[in-house]
C-alpha cells in the first residue's frame, strides 16, 4: 500500500513539472497594433494588444520605451474584445520602440509577460 502511495505522488509531481516546462513557451498574445516587428510610416497614438482570452485590466500593465526613454501612457482598458488598449501621452518620434506587457487572462491565474519591438520611420 505504501509503495502505491509513493508511486502516485511521484507520478503526480512529474506531471506537474512537465506541465511547468511545456507552458513556458505559451503566450496568450495573438497580435498587436502596431504590429509586432512593424515599420510604421505614421506614429501611433494608442497601443492595442489582442489575447486569446479577456485580460484582467487590474492585473495588467504596458510600458513603452523609445529612443528618448520611457513614454507616459494613460487609460489602460479593454474594449471587450480580448484586448488591452492604452493611449500614448507624449509624441512618438522616429526610432525603435520596445513594448513590454504583463497580464493575467480570464480563467488562468498565471501571469504572462512579453516584449516586442516596432519602428517609427516618419512622424
Amino acid at each position: 500500500m505504501i509503495k502505491f502511495e509513493y508511486k502516485f505522488v511521484f507520478v503526480l509531481l512529474c506531471s506537474q513539472l512537465i506541465g511547468c516546462v511545456t507552458n513556458g513557451a505559451y503566450s496568450p498574445l495573438l497580435r498587436a497594433e502596431p504590429e509586432i516587428g512593424s515599420e510604421l510610416n505614421r506614429a501611433p497614438r494608442t497601443l492595442r494588444l489582442y489575447f486569446d482570452s479577456l485580460p484582467n485590466v487590474s492585473q495588467s500593465s504596458l510600458r513603452l520605451v523609445g529612443p528618448n526613454g520611457e513614454h507616459q501612457l494613460r487609460g489602460l482598458h479593454t474594449m471587450a474584445d480580448n484586448d488591452l488598449m492604452i493611449e500614448i501621452m507624449e509624441p512618438v518620434t522616429i526610432g525603435e520602440y520596445q513594448l513590454e506587457w504583463v497580464t493575467v487572462v480570464e480563467n488562468d491565474p498565471s501571469t504572462y509577460s512579453g516584449v516586442f519591438n516596432f519602428t517609427v520611420l516618419n512622424r
